[in-house]
C-alpha cells in the first residue's frame, strides 16, 4: 500500500487571533492565517516574499490553538494540503486551499504562559507523524528504513539548479 505524498511543513506567525467554530456535530474547528517569509539575496538587493496560508485544526488540538495562539504567535505546523471548490454568487467556479494541521509546535511563548528561551510546546494529536520520515516495504509494511538512508545521486550543480534571479 502506498502511503499519502501529501505533505506540509511550515513556519509562521499568525496574522490576526484564532477563531474557534464548531461543527453541527460538535467537533471543534479552529482556522488561522499563518504568513511564513522567505528571503534571498536578488540582482538588486535582499527581496522579502510573504506567503499567507489558512490553517485549519481540529479536535483537541483545535481548542487548544484557541486557547493559546494569538496574533503574532510563531507557530511550526505539519499538515496535508486540502482543497474546496464551489460556484460563487454569480456562477464563477471558486477554489481555496488550507493546511490541516496534523501537528502544532508554539514557538513563542503562548498566550497566558511566561516566556523564556526554551518555550516549545507541542500539541500533536493521536497522529504518527513519524511515518513521514521513514520509508517500508509495500507488502510487508515493514520499515525499511529512514529516508536520510537513500542514496543521492548526481549531486553535482546544474544550470537547472541555480535559480534565474
Amino acid at each position: 500500500m502506498a502511503r499519502d505524498i501529501n505533505y506540509f511543513f511550515g513556519i509562521g506567525n499568525l496574522t490576526k487571533d484564532p477563531e474557534l467554530r464548531y461543527t453541527p456535530q460538535g467537533t471543534p474547528v479552529c482556522r488561522f492565517r499563518m504568513a511564513m517569509n522567505r528571503r534571498y539575496q536578488g540582482k538588486s538587493g535582499p527581496v522579502e516574499e510573504v506567503t499567507y496560508i489558512t490553517v485549519a485544526a481540529w479536535s483537541k488540538l483545535a481548542e487548544l490553538c484557541a486557547r493559546y495562539l494569538h496574533k503574532g504567535s510563531r507557530v511550526a505546523v505539519v499538515g496535508a494540503l486540502r482543497s474546496s471548490s464551489w460556484e460563487d454568487r454569480n456562477g464563477g467556479k471558486r477554489t481555496s486551499y488550507e493546511i490541516r494541521a496534523e501537528n502544532i509546535q508554539f514557538l513563542s511563548a503562548p498566550r497566558g504562559v511566561a516566556s523564556s528561551d526554551q518555550d516549545i510546546i507541542d500539541f500533536s494529536q493521536d497522529i504518527d507523524v513519524e511515518r513521514f520520515g521513514t520509508f517500508s516495504d509495500e507488502e510487508s509494511g515493514e520499515p525499511l528504513g529512514d529516508l536520510e538512508d537513500i542514496p543521492l545521486e548526481g549531486n553535482e550543480e546544474t544550470a537547472d539548479d541555480i535559480p534565474p534571479f
